[in-house]
């Protein structure tokens, strides 16, 4: 094997130094600082993602935060209108209740006064005709004729003892 050959060592670290020697210095001026910048462009474009997404975040709380405290207004104000729906219409309810109330009382004391009025037509009536049987009766009986006067003054005359 020439390799081992030790006559063959120098020129085999002669070419060992060359060949290491140009790999460190291409790794060193080409390779690695294009390595770095590629890993530096990548650190501050991730820092940078991360940063927004950061500012993104904290827009999204706020968003979320405007969001929430327009619901509970406009919880507020839908249990205030419904308040108020309610309250009217509660209102509505107990006016047109008091007229239906007020209709029905009217009704009743027209009512009253209407069997009041035909109540005392028929007492009217009856004592009429009352004094028409008693007149027939009396003719019927003793043959006396009365007259409608006669027959009032004697009923007037009867009243009268009763009262006092």
């Amino acid at each position: 094997m020439p390799q081992l050959n030790p006559e063959f060592f120098i020129s085999q670290v002669f070419w060992l130094v060359i060949t290491f020697s140009f790999l460190f210095i291409f790794l060193w001026k080409i390779s690695l600082p294009r390595i770095s910048s590629v890993l530096e462009k990548r650190k501050n474009k991730i820092d940078n993602d991360i940063e927004v997404a950061k500012k993104l975040q904290t827009e999204a709380e706020e968003i979320h935060n405007n969001i929430d405290k327009q619901l509970l207004a406009a919880n507020d104000q839908v249990t205030t209108l419904i308040k108020e729906t309610s309250n009217n219409l509660q209102n509505e309810a107990t006016n047109h209740l008091k007229k239906i109330d007020d209709e029905l009382a009217r009704k009743i004391i027209e009512s009253a006064n209407e069997i009041e009025k035909n109540k005392n037509d028929s007492l009217k009536n009856i004592k009429d005709q009352i004094q028409e049987i008693a007149k027939l009766i009396l003719l019927k009986l003793t043959d006396i004729t009365v007259t409608d006067n006669e027959m009032k003054e004697t009923i007037k005359t009867i009243q009268n003892k009763k009262q006092v």
